[in-house]
């Protein structure tokens, strides 16, 4: 038995029988041809062989399989083209829907579907919903993101919004039912194109089901799965949308209170990232998938980052059915967490499908016998795993000092770090900011404040909505005090004021799995007003519940140098109509971005010296919309969201 069936075989022994009681037909009842054909190849290579896929997301103007960027990128890195493309219906509904960037983007991905399928590969659709309502063009609640989300709540389509009967029935009457069947057709109108042109495609709904930060997320298992079955309904049944294979895709595999019901998908699947042995995460999954649900569906990876090493995957049984890792464009990067040393030997392996060994759809005959047994070629543990790690720094700790948290974790890293000790009172204070900077030039990170109270709050703990830093940036990140929670309450009134008037510690609280680098903070402020910039600070802070985690300071500080001025989230940038103003107090070298909500380039404003005083940016040509305007120089930093009009 080899080192990795040694430590890894108590996660399968669940898994030897995971595929013995799959069907070999969809459950859709009447499906076409085309989906027939799809969901039986899916269901005879499970358990046997992976495919290969990967998500999109830029496609510029791409209109065929293998001109869509990612898909370049992932033949550049493999010297295969996958299986499988991931597609998002992210522009196809909500308040900006019928803009031509947005229609343009949506129709393309059409086109695209219909050039994979010709090429024997496999179009995924994932639907990042925007609210349905059309008030904003945001699909996270306040959870998942603090300065952009809708308060959209589908319950209200309810007779019940309650559901105190255990069900949750539809109120056909109701404003909000009209607003989600009006976007389910929507969506079901560009399936209809494609299955008048004989593509099938996969289709993940409503994705990371219990995920509360995706407004579909938020209301509990019983709603969630009423939301589903909706969706299902409206597209088969009403719509007559016969061509998919359908993924119900739980954020974890405990939820077994969120399965909408096996008669209403083919594959269940799961999101797994930051598995950066290629195995632990992905065993641990399938076993768990396997106890709580069952033989009788397929297992896929809906979303990864480091892939599923097939080797692994094939001595303990859990071969999934395909991986797709995120998108490589709009700066995610995802493909190069894993190392090339795998990719290679992955890719080369007759266990895992790539493009050029697909059958073609019209020489595919439906079959109910497994693919013959595939032999991997080679092991993990043989292979150089080894991640580069570079650990970046800002440019300026010749002249300012920051504070360092050095993470170095295999797992998961946790700790709260001290940076105010004893009698703390923001009972009227509305927001805290910091500037942060990642040095990982791969992963993002999300960090967040916290408050210990006092003696009079019973020691309670307490903490706002955090912040997501992207990979190797530098940004400030703010913080809404009222979105403080204890105790899983948000508090408000004399809750709040009691609590935040008795803080006895205040921290910067960072929990992170398998994330491995350096995170700094400078010039942290609550309502704009300087609350500590570390510059004269004489002694470390101190972490507690340390895992994983050191902290120290590094830079010579105020006493030597003029401290960074940072802009102030506020009328230091103002938009005026359609012009966009920015007030900097001195003279200096600064880059002025502007991005979309996918963090997408829009339009460079500036690059170069600019003097100080108010600068004016006309912006009459940019669809109207949100966006994320970003400052950056050698005395300027800011991040704000503005909205064109």
């Amino acid at each position: 038995m080899s080192l990795w069936k040694k430590s890894l075989a108590a996660l399968s022994g669940l898994a030897l029988a995971a595929w013995a009681d799959i069907s070999y037909s969809p459950v859709t009842e009447g499906a076409t041809e085309s989906a027939q054909k799809l969901y039986n190849f899916l269901a005879t290579n499970y358990g046997v062989r992976t495919i290969s896929g990967i998500q999109t997301g830029d496609i510029g103007s791409a209109t065929t399989f293998k001109a869509l960027p990612d898909v370049d990128s992932f033949y550049v890195r493999t010297g295969k083209y996958p299986v499988l493309v991931g597609l998002d219906f992210l522009f196809a509904t909500g308040i900006k829907a019928s803009d031509s960037w947005y229609l343009s983007y949506t129709q393309n991905i059409i086109s695209a579907a219909q050039d994979i399928w010709s090429q024997g590969g496999i179009p995924a659709f994932t639907w990042h919903w925007k609210d349905p309502s059309d008030q904003i063009d945001a699909f996270y609640t306040q959870s998942g993101n603090s300065s952009e989300y809708t308060t959209f709540d589908f319950t209200q389509g309810f007779t019940d919004p309650d559901c105190a009967s255990g069900t949750c029935e539809w109120n056909t009457a109701s404003t909000v039912y009209e607003q989600l069947v009006s976007d389910i057709d929507e969506i079901a109108v560009y399936f209809k194109q494609l299955q008048d042109a004989g593509v099938a495609a996969i289709f993940r709904p409503v994705h990371e089901a219990s995920g509360a930060w995706f407004w579909w997320g938020s209301k509990g298992g019983t709603a969630f799965q009423a939301l589903y079955q909706l969706i299902y309904d409206r597209m088969v049944n009403t719509n007559g949308i016969k061509n998919l294979v359908w993924v119900w895709n739980p954020e974890y595999a405990t939820d077994t209170g969120w399965d909408p019901g096996s008669s209403l998908y083919d594959v269940i699947s799961l999101d797994i990232y930051e598995a950066y042995d290629y195995s632990t995460k992905f065993l641990a999954g399938y076993s768990q998938l396997t106890t709580n649900f069952g033989s009788d569906k397929i297992f896929a990876v809906s979303e990864n980052g480091p892939i599923p090493d097939i080797s692994v995957m094939a001595e303990n049984n859990a071969v999934w059915s395909w991986w797709m890792p995120w998108y490589q464009t709009w700066e995610g990067k995802f493909l190069d967490w894993t190392v090339t040393d795998v990719w290679t030997h992955n890719m080369e392996s007759e266990c895992t499908l790539s493009l050029d060994e697909m059958p073609g759809w019209s020489n595919y005959t439906i079959s109910t016998t497994k693919v013959s047994a595939c032999t991997v070629g080679y092991q993990l543990g043989d292979l150089d795993t080894a991640r580069t790690v570079n650990y970046n720094y800002p440019g300026d700790t010749a002249t300012n000092r920051w504070l360092l948290a050095k993470i170095a974790s295999s797992d998961t890293a946790k700790g709260n770090i001290i940076i105010r000790e004893g009698s703390v009172d923001l009972s009227t204070a509305s927001e805290v900011t910091l500037t942060v900077y990642n040095g990982n030039e791969l992963s993002g990170i999300w960090f967040t404040i916290a408050f210990l109270g006092n003696a009079s709050t019973s020691w309670g703990w307490a903490q706002p909505d955090g912040c997501w830093v992207n990979a190797k940036d530098s940004t400030t990140c703010t913080i809404q005090l009222s979105t403080t929670t204890k105790d899983g309450e948000i508090l408000s009134g004399t809750a709040y004021t009691e609590f935040m008037s008795n803080i006895s510690k205040m921290y910067i609280e960072i929990f992170a799995e398998a994330w491995d680098n350096v995170l700094l903070f400078d010039n942290i402020t609550v309502d704009g007003v300087t609350f500590e910039n570390f510059d004269t600070m004489e002694t470390v802070p101190t972490v507690e519940e340390a895992r994983n985690i050191t902290v120290g300071l590094i830079g010579l500080g105020q006493a030597k140098v003029k401290p960074k001025t940072i802009l102030a989230n506020n009328s230091q940038i103002t938009m005026q109509g359609r012009t966009l103003s920015l007030t900097i107090p001195s003279s200096g070298k600064a880059i002025v971005n502007l991005f979309d909500l996918n963090g997408h380039l829009v339009k460079n404003l500036a690059n170069g010296s600019l003097a100080a005083g108010t600068h004016s940016f006309d912006l009459q040509n940019l669809p109207q919309g949100n966006y994320i305007l970003q400052v950056k120089g050698s005395n300027l930093s800011a991040t704000k969201s503005v909205k064109v009009r």
